[in-house]
């Protein structure tokens, strides 16, 4: 950034014995760097930097550009936006100066922030509520039937997607299970939330919290040696919400797996007659 005042000003008092240092740290007493702030004018800038005042300006407006693209980026923490999404935040603010192009920021994007909070993201709460996440396709896979692909790349620690279904009791789920079709039985995911023993049931194709959509993140198939997603329990509002993460960057058409907790040893040995695995 210039400074594009400038017009001879000669500086007065102490401000004419200033480092640049030491004026950008007298400006800042009185002109903190917020994300919503504006610098002081020249007149003012003068008086408190003296002969640095065009570098107090570029200084403060960097700083504070900084600051918005990082405010921006903790925004998508665990998800990456698209341009029309962070253009469209950008806006929301009011910044209409001083702030990078959706683009930029958009490349300089990777995920931040604990995954121990990734669900106080309002983004993530919007996806698990509607269901419409992006970035994803069913498709045929051979000798497995069908499975999930991705059509956009996805970083390690990247949250891609849920588990969603109707959250019962165990003992409700071990019912459905066993009165399952073998073909469906596979779309029951038992976990412990705390001391207690629950399940996802998914195993019909279209919920009933969103009649009319088919949830097909369900369909994501089978690997303990190929896995690239690692589920995680999360509670939004006293419900129960699987998150699955990335646990190493996915290509483009990559098929989604993660590790079901069992094996063909599972069950006694039963576990060599479950079709899903």
């Amino acid at each position: 950034m210039v400074c594009s005042d400038q017009s001879d000003h000669t500086p007065t008092g102490s401000a004419a014995y200033l480092t640049d240092q030491a004026a950008y740290d007298k400006l800042l007493r009185s002109y903190p760097v917020t994300l919503d702030g504006v610098p002081p004018k020249r007149s003012k800038r003068v008086s408190l930097a003296g002969q640095y005042e065009c570098y107090c300006y570029d200084r403060w407006r960097s700083e504070q550009l900084e600051l918005r693209v990082q405010h921006v980026l903790e925004h998508f923490a665990r998800r990456l936006p698209s341009e029309s999404r962070v253009k469209a935040w950008i806006e929301k603010q009011g910044w209409s100066s001083n702030i990078s192009d959706a683009a930029s920021i958009v490349q300089q994007w990777k995920p931040s922030g604990g995954i121990d909070v990734a669900m106080n993201s309002a983004v993530l709460q919007k996806f698990c509520r509607t269901q419409r996440w992006k970035g994803l396709s069913v498709a045929e896979i051979e000798g497995e039937g069908r499975g999930v692909v991705v059509t956009r790349p996805f970083a390690w620690g990247e949250v891609v997607c849920d588990y969603h279904g109707k959250v019962v009791s165990r003992q409700e789920g071990l019912v459905t299970h066993a009165a399952t079709a073998e073909q469906e039985s596979g779309y029951m995911f038992f976990y412990n939330s705390g001391q207690v023993a629950r399940c996802i049931d998914a195993h019909e194709e279209e919920c009933l919290c969103h009649p009319g959509m088919y949830t097909f993140n369900r369909l994501i198939n089978h690997s303990s040696k190929k896995a690239n997603l690692r589920p995680r329990l999360y509670s939004v509002d006293g419900k129960d919400v699987i998150l699955f993460t990335a646990i190493r960057n996915i290509k483009v058409q990559e098929e989604l797996l993660f590790d079901y907790g069992v094996n063909r040893k599972s069950f006694a040995g039963e576990g060599l007659d479950l079709v899903w695995l």
